[in-house]
């Protein structure tokens, strides 16, 4: 606890590990490494309300330079690490630099899958800041001039979250995925045209189940040619096809690389008590789980930023099983909200009914026993606090659809999930 704990990475895993730390009762040194050179912001906004707000707005901070002087944080933001040295226990920065630790905290994060297409004048993607700012700019210009036609290539949060904010600029917007359908393989079939018909309620036009042949730059935009023949002209185009852990710098560091730093199930990298690794980049062991696994989700990098602290510090850890992941997303006209893993289900059944914008609904997912595994959320507050308890305990499917619909009128059905 009188050591000096070097975290790598200052996004909302990064911030919030240090920030822990100190509640914690860490007195040593604490160190944030940052490649970019913005102070700690938020990103869900990102692909949300900065993109649609028409004053110019500032990222939501995670950490003030007053807040890293109050906390004793010394940040070095703008130097990326490229290299770990785990037998010195130093870590080279971008400029030259290294800087040593005694504990290593690696929240390096992911970015986005790049383009397989080449870069182009009006490609964008979208993880960071500058990303941001840059697609703006390029919406809000062809909103200006009345004549934008954004293709997003991807149906996954980012590229239904941008094809909604371009729709809220009312641009013109297609959206384009080889699946059948968005968020098809995480939340089933049915679910999945509900977004679909969300979309085109809301004038996104749609082509699922195609996939993108080619990107060709032109003097007026980017044309996207599709496997089934369709041409599309675009003014912009984001490509939103995933992301990728950023482990690079860590290829000679001997730790071991999977689907991110594999830990165990206490955030420990390769079982090295002195190395952790939490959000983004971070492939914990879990006990229930059948395999290690990896989320990009900001309360589970909250989570295993507080569960590293308390151990670094030697207090007590909350049991670790017991957390379920929580997602939210605004999309269109519907406040979305995602607990646990609706994709390891054998059932679903929905509570409430899809009708359109007074669409309030949760889709409620159960393995072989009846246990709750999951849940899908629209417009419906109460449903969201009462299903992320359920998952938590396992509850028994039925026990749990009677608490969220006790007394409140409803059309339900259920169906079996892939």
């Amino acid at each position: 606890m009188s050591g000096k704990a070097l975290i790598v990475g200052s996004s909302v895993a990064g911030i919030r590990t240090a920030q822990s730390l100190r509640t914690e009762g860490w007195l040593g040194r604490i160190i944030v490494v940052g490649g970019e050179p913005h102070l700690p912001y938020d990103r869900p906004p990102l692909s949300k309300h900065m993109l649609t707000d028409r004053t110019e707005i500032s990222p939501t901070p995670l950490l003030t330079k007053h807040e890293a002087t109050s906390d004793n944080i010394e940040l070095l933001l703008g130097t990326p690490a490229v290299g770990l040295d785990t037998t010195a226990k130093r870590v080279a920065l971008e400029d030259h630099r290294e800087v040593p630790y005694d504990h290593l905290i690696i929240a390096t994060g992911a970015s986005a899958r790049p383009s397989p297409w080449g870069q182009m004048p009006g490609l964008h993607v979208l993880r960071g800041l500058d990303d941001c700012l840059g697609l703006r700019k390029a919406l809000h210009g062809d909103a200006s001039a009345g004549s934008g036609h954004l293709v997003v290539i991807g149906a996954g949060f980012i590229g239904s979250e941008v094809a909604a904010a371009a729709r809220a600029l009312n641009l013109r917007v297609s959206i384009v995925a080889p699946s059948a359908a968005p968020l098809v393989q995480s939340l089933g079939p049915e679910v999945g045209m509900k977004l679909t018909e969300l979309h085109q309620r809301h004038s996104v036009e749609t082509y699922f189940g195609c996939a993108v042949s080619s990107l060709t730059s032109s003097t007026d935009g980017i044309h996207v040619q599709l496997d089934n023949g369709t041409e599309l002209s675009a003014t912009s185009v984001v490509v939103g096809i995933g992301a990728t852990p950023n482990v690079e710098w860590l290829k000679d560091s001997g730790l071991t690389l999977g689907d991110g730093v594999m830990c165990d199930e206490q955030g420990r990298a390769s079982g090295r008590p002195d190395i952790s690794a939490v959000g983004d980049v971070a492939c914990w062991t879990m006990p229930q789980a059948l395999a290690s696994r990896r989320g990009e989700h900001w309360t589970r990098a909250v989570e295993q930023a507080n569960l590293v602290s308390r151990r670094l510090c030697g207090n007590s850890i909350e049991d670790t099983d017991r957390h379920v992941d929580y997602v939210w997303s605004d999309l269109h006209d519907w406040k979305i909200q995602i607990v646990g893993q609706p994709r390891h289900c054998c059932r679903s059944e929905i509570v409430g009914e899809f009708n359109g914008a007074h669409t309030k609904v949760a889709v409620l997912y159960s393995d072989e026993e009846q246990r709750l595994v999951g849940g899908f959320i629209v417009n419906w507050p109460r449903a969201t606090l009462l299903l992320r308890k359920a998952t938590e305990q396992r509850s028994n499917a039925r026990a749990a659809r009677a608490l969220i619909d006790a007394g409140i009128p409803h059309n339900s059905g259920s169906n079996v999930c892939r």
